[in-house]
């Protein structure tokens, strides 16, 4: 058993990715970003695998970019261009964060449908707030991508940005 209560298994599962990202692993998601134990393996595993897909899909130009500029993947940018932080490099990293907060911000919106304790006491929990400071987090991560190798592209920092027009 893990510290979530979970059996090893499942935290030790990984999700494969396209081939050019790397692969992440559920543990990472339970362990660094202190998801709820209440939930099921399978909404961890479909809020991650979702959550991958969205940031692949918000990093396709810087994909592109790396891919004819010759990097077949970022652990092959990355080994040219070696930038690390605690021996961890810093792009694997960002990618990373930028999954994993998206997952986490999906993942606790479903929070209440899960467990119906007073709203009190889950209120950090399910507030939009924390949707957005997730949120944020992940579309940081990929602006930094986009300010890194596509400087030209407009990307924006903050994942809900509003404007108003008067």
């Amino acid at each position: 058993m893990s510290l979530t209560g979970k059996p090893a298994l499942t935290t030790a599962a990984a999700i494969t990715n396209d081939g050019f990202w790397p692969d992440l692993a559920l543990a990472d998601l339970l362990n660094n970003y202190r998801i709820p134990s209440e939930y099921a393996d399978g909404v961890i595993t479909t809020g991650l695998t979702l959550a991958l897909l969205q940031v692949n899909l918000k990093l396709a130009k810087v994909k592109a970019k790396l891919v004819q500029d010759g990097y077949a993947t970022l652990a092959a940018y990355t080994t040219a261009h070696p930038e690390a932080i605690n021996a961890k490099q810093v792009l694997t990293e960002l990618y990373k964060h930028a999954v994993y907060s998206r997952a986490k911000a999906g993942l606790l919106m479903q929070f209440a449908a899960i467990n119906r304790r007073p709203e009190a006491e889950n209120q950090a929990k399910e507030g939009p707030n924390m949707e957005t400071h997730w949120l944020d987090e992940s579309q940081a991560a990929i602006a930094e991508f986009y300010r890194r190798f596509l400087p030209d592209e407009v990307m924006h920092s903050k994942a809900n940005t509003l404007a108003v027009l008067i």
